[in-house]
């Protein structure tokens, strides 16, 4: 009768399977290897998610300047009539005439506005959080600019060169990008936007002229 090696029954056990250490040692690496994953598939999201923010405000932004420039460029009779922080009066050919427009700013619909005399407001330019106007002016005539004013005219030697428009536009955005505020933008929580300004300078043309 044959007997069995000890040896190798003791070699053939250990062979079975893994020691109760071991799955653990495993289960520990794998956990630690899917919170990597996890982590770097968030920050890939979290950075998706700003890269397009960013587009998007610089999009709006280019889109508003130039939507507001090209709107005011075409100035016919006495040109600029009036304005203050949020409005301003030009005149702008319409139909063979030279007939004043009303531009505002409507906190209730976040916009600007645009009114031909005798007509109704309309809306120019949407998403729009704030608007602030400096105006400057040559009081001397000297074709120099020597005061920036909230309002204008003041009186009636004071001619206009400049105006500084000071815009704060609202872009949707999607509240997982967790934004705080920094040097680019702040996050409006009630409304889930986000606001970012908007500074650009119309130059009226031949003003010394």
């Amino acid at each position: 009768m044959r007997v069995p090696n000890p040896c190798s029954l003791g070699a053939t056990s250990k062979q079975r399977g893994f020691s109760l250490l071991e799955l653990v040692l495993s289960a520990g690496l794998a956990s630690l290897i899917m919170m990597a994953i996890s982590a770097s598939l968030v920050q890939f999201n979290h950075h998706k998610l700003l890269v397009q923010v960013v587009v998007k405000v610089q999009s709006q932004a280019q889109l508003a300047m130039a939507q507001v420039l090209a709107d005011w460029q075409r100035l016919c009779g006495r040109g600029v009539i009036s304005g203050t922080a949020q409005t301003i009066a030009l005149m702008r050919p319409y139909q063979e005439h030279c007939v004043q427009y009303d531009y505002g700013y409507d906190d209730r619909s976040h916009s600007l506005t645009r009114r031909r005399l005798g007509g109704r407001n309309s809306g120019f330019l949407a998403q729009v959080e704030s608007m602030d106007l400096y105006f400057g002016v040559d009081s001397n005539r000297d074709c120099r600019i020597d005061q920036w004013r909230h309002s204008y005219p003041t009186d009636e030697l004071a001619k206009l060169h400049q105006v500084r428009v000071y815009l704060q536009l609202r872009l949707p955005a999607s509240r997982r990008l967790g934004v705080g505020q920094n040097g680019q933008w702040k996050w409006h929580a009630d409304d889930e936007v986000i606001l970012h300004p908007v500074n650009f300078i119309w130059r009226l043309a031949n003003v010394c002229h």
